[in-house]
């Protein structure tokens, strides 16, 4: 049946499903009592990880005199708890994965069923294949460089803690990607049946009505289609209302913050093995940011493309009853944005990430800006930094 799950799942969310099993994230079965146990089970971890981060039993690669360090380094830790919390408790009691894989389903069945299109499976494996191995690479290089400075540094236990929860979000933002090429590939689909929809309809111009009826029939199927996807479009929106932009926002603060740490770290000569790790971590999620919104982009182009070719199908055709389906097509297009939000509160594509690299690169300079100043008033808190390099050496 069109509603189980199974060629579509092996092929696009398979992997990402079991990472969530392993990591803890999701119950095996959806019960209360295991949701519950979750629940508790990770209230403890976090409570436990703040109390022994706010005790500061632990070196850092700042004097802790500098309140300015200090608080910047307390914002993203609690920031990455915060979307830690968010993003698990969002898959523990609100996940739709399930439903969405349905309802893409349906449209797979109606596509083969009322037009005869098998969607391009190999397609969809080669793009949820890409998204893959680019989260496990991120998550690699992160293991490595974790495991590097646990060799050269005394911020084990720290970086581990901080390890497992970028994993988390690195997933989850790479499960809202793998959903959106799902999203385009089917759209690439409705693009090519509405093609062989259009030259079936120049062929039959001249033919009697019931052959016309059967294309005027298969219209009003694809805009059903389109329909069942633009409410697809939502529900994954829903699935990902709370933990997306929060995930959005910790990216914007930790890539902002992490080249300061670059400048702190090389200004107070601490160990290189910190720096690497800070620009690993800079670039694994800058990619994982780029990635959903060429996704999302690549998706309104398309959208775009197919609702100007429908309406000016429309402006060569003599039969009402036609023309007023293909314009209805048309509008629906236009009313129905495929554009994909983050909580209704930013829009994901090209655009927003223009926005957000801009912002980032004000906020480096203004935080680098504000240390130098410091620094320049603060000419004993100088001094302490070496003095603290040097009983490091």
């Amino acid at each position: 049946m069109w509603h189980v799950p199974g060629e579509l799942h092996a092929a696009s969310l398979r992997c990402i499903s079991r990472l969530k099993l392993w990591l803890l994230l999701l119950p095996p079965h959806p019960v209360l009592q295991l949701r519950l146990l979750y629940t508790v089970s990770l209230l403890s971890y976090l409570v436990f990880i703040l109390h022994w981060r706010f005790s500061f039993n632990y070196g850092v690669v700042y004097n802790r005199n500098d309140s300015f360090s200090r608080v910047v380094d307390l914002l993203n830790f609690v920031t990455l708890t915060a979307a830690h919390l968010a993003v698990a408790m969002e898959l523990i009691w609100r996940d739709r994965s399930e439903q969405i894989e349905q309802q893409l389903e349906r449209v797979r069945y109606v596509l083969r069923v009322q037009f005869g299109q098998k969607v391009n499976m190999l397609r969809v494996h080669r793009y949820c294949r890409s998204i893959n191995s680019i989260l496990l690479i991120c998550c690699l290089m992160l293991l490595l460089m974790t495991i590097y400075n646990n060799l050269v540094t005394n911020m084990s236990r720290l970086l581990v803690y901080a390890f497992y929860s970028e994993v988390i979000l690195l997933l989850r933002l790479s499960e809202f990607s793998v959903f959106a090429v799902l999203i385009l590939v089917f759209y690439m689909e409705l693009t090519e049946v509405s093609r062989r929809l259009i030259l079936e309809l120049d062929k039959t111009r001249y033919e009697v009505s019931s052959l016309r009826r059967l294309s005027l029939e298969r219209l009003y199927v694809l805009q059903h289609l389109l329909g069942l996807l633009w409410n697809t479009v939502r529900l994954i929106e829903r699935n990902f209302a709370l933990s997306l932009i929060v995930v959005l926002l910790k990216y914007f603060v930790d890539i902002s913050v992490l080249p300061y740490w670059m400048f702190i770290n090389n200004y107070n000569h601490v160990d290189i093995s910190t720096t690497y790790y800070c620009a690993t971590e800079e670039s694994c999620k800058l990619l994982l940011t780029f990635l959903p919104s060429y996704i999302c982009t690549r998706c309104e182009q398309m959208q775009r493309q197919l609702r100007s070719t429908l309406h000016g199908v429309a402006t060569d055709r003599h039969n009402a009853q036609l023309n007023t389906a293909l314009y209805r097509i048309s509008a629906q297009l236009g009313q129905e944005s495929f554009r994909f939000s983050a909580g209704g509160l930013m829009v994901i594509n090209n655009e927003s990430l223009g926005k957000f690299i801009f912002g980032m690169i004000s906020y480096i300079i203004i935080c680098i800006q504000f240390r130098l100043a410091l620094i320049d008033n603060n000419p004993e808190e100088v001094a302490q930094s070496f003095v603290t390099v040097a009983l490091r050496r």
